[in-house]
């Protein structure tokens, strides 16, 4: 019997060891004018690191990954690393702005990140605001706005697509949601900004096509998908754009209705399964991050999502922490 133990805490100790894999990053950096550069990891801050910028330093530093991560360098410079990588780069600034970068290592990460590299640079030299806000303060006009984020959603597709084939399918559905959620998001929601700002009516700031634009569209439900933080948020602004076209076909009038309860009920009737999980924990983060007064309806309404639609005890936790 003790033998059996024994062996049973072997297996589960190599099961763990397999679960997780260093990863060593390491990076120098030019021309900056800050005092810091920060590796922040969207998904788990635990593992973030910051070092002082001195001009041609060697910053390098090992974490363990049982998953694909996110880190965004000085919040602009994206860096996705997979369990077992090793990656270099060698990052440009000018000033304080992020200009480029050239990467070194594991092939599969050097592939990848070159693509989100060459995607993020195609979309600077074509000044385009990832910020809808952004666009609204320089009056870039819609139909502008509108056929530069078609555009270059499509170019970082196919720059994706190019190393679709070399890299982790984990990693690629995860940049690739999280680039979508940010496109897609931007491309429903900028002509309703416009016409707010401007005191216009919807019709006369939609472009064409935008009625339709989404024709089609299937939302992805996959784990690395829904990992992606854009693209959970995307998940609340695509039932909107849905509820507009409805009303629109309906001619009917769509307006915006801060109420927490009717929300959480069409979500669910929308949604199912793991999308559903991640859409209405969107939902209750929103809520209670802005503040909201009423905790009651809160507490309620979280109490109902954990007893009948979590999966992802993550969520449950987070959300319960924010309630304290």
């Amino acid at each position: 019997m003790k033998r059996l133990f024994a062996c049973l805490c072997v297996c589960l100790l190599v099961v763990g060891v397999q679960a997780q894999k260093t990863t060593k990053i390491s990076a120098v950096a030019d021309g900056y004018t800050g005092q810091v550069i920060d590796f922040e990891f969207i998904d788990n801050p635990d593992n973030n690191m910051q070092f002082p910028y001195v001009a041609g330093n060697r910053m390098e530093f090992e974490v363990e990954l049982k998953e694909p991560a996110l880190v965004k360098v000085n919040l602009w410079m994206w860096l996705l690393v997979c369990p077992g990588d090793e990656i270099h780069a060698d990052i440009h600034f000018s000033g304080k702005n992020y200009r480029t970068a050239e990467f070194q290592g594991t092939p599969s990460a050097v592939a990848l990140n070159e693509a989100i590299r060459d995607g993020r640079n195609h979309r600077v030299a074509g000044r385009y605001k990832t910020n809808p806000l952004a666009a609204v303060v320089t009056r870039v006009p819609v139909e502008e706005y509108y056929a530069a984020t078609l555009a270059n959603w499509k170019k970082e597709q196919e720059l994706l697509e190019a190393v679709r084939a070399q890299v982790d399918p984990f990693a690629y559905e995860y940049v690739y949601a999280e680039l979508e959620g940010m496109y897609l998001s931007n491309l429903v929601k900028y002509p309703y900004i416009v016409a707010d700002v401007n005191k216009k009516s919807i019709d006369e700031c939609a472009p064409e096509g935008f009625w339709n634009v989404l024709d089609g569209y299937r939302v992805r439900d996959s784990k690395a998908a829904l990992k992606s933080f854009a693209y959970a948020g995307w998940l609340l602004d695509y039932k909107e754009y849905v509820d507009k076209v409805e009303a629109r076909r309906n001619g009917q009038p769509w307006r915006y209705e801060r109420n927490l309860q009717k929300s959480y009920d069409e979500l669910v009737k929308f949604y199912d399964g793991d999308v559903r999980d991640v859409a209405l924990y969107v939902l209750f983060y929103n809520a209670l991050s802005g503040q909201q007064d009423d905790f009651d309806l809160i507490a309620k309404l979280t109490k109902e999502y954990f007893k009948k639609y979590n999966k992802n005890k993550k969520y449950k936790k987070e959300l319960t922490e924010m309630q304290k």
